[in-house]
């Protein structure tokens, strides 16, 4: 008798899922892509982040700049005047040229690997932010499913907009 309750109560299960499923399966997903290249360099919060950085290397960039400027005038003198100055000079004015070359090139690759280090910093700092932000667009729409990578999405699933703005929402509009 315990088997047959068991037994039945199986079948009872197995038929309400299947209609659960069923139904489920009827209802429409809504489906929502967001750009998340486009909110990294339009968002106020993507802005911000991009102001604060170029402040912060503006100097070695001026710094940087200052020696292309005398790369440049030092090599422009020595096409001017090598062939009247004595060999020394133009053999020192050469090497000084190459080691000033070396060491621009130096800077300039330190410097370009710091500003990415930066900007890999400040963005993981604010996924958490993006992420809250496409959550509560999602649970406000309604949305099953939110995609950030597609081949191909159409118009009407992009809610990017909707998140940029609760992001600048949830950021004080900034």
């Amino acid at each position: 008798m315990q088997r047959l309750t068991q037994y039945c109560a199986f079948i009872l299960f197995a038929l309400l899922s299947t209609q659960a499923g069923a139904q489920a399966a009827a209802a429409p997903v809504k489906i929502g892509y967001v750009n998340i290249v486009r909110i990294e360099s339009e968002s106020t919060i993507a802005k911000q982040s991009a102001e604060v950085l170029k402040k912060e290397f503006a100097p070695r960039e001026a710094q940087l700049l200052e020696m292309q400027k005398q790369g440049n005038d030092l090599q422009a003198d020595l096409e001017k005047n090598s062939a009247t100055m004595p060999a020394a000079d133009r053999a020192a004015k050469e090497k000084r040229f190459a080691a000033m070359a070396q060491q621009y090139q130096q800077m300039q690759r330190g410097l370009f690997e710091e500003v990415e280090a930066r900007k890999r910093e400040t963005f993981g700092g604010f996924v958490t932010e993006i992420n809250a932000a496409i959550k509560t667009v999602a649970e406000a729409g309604k949305y099953d499913l939110i995609v950030q990578q597609a081949v191909y999405n159409a118009p009407q699933f992009d809610i990017t907009e909707q998140v940029m703005k609760e992001i600048a929402k949830r950021t004080g509009g900034k």
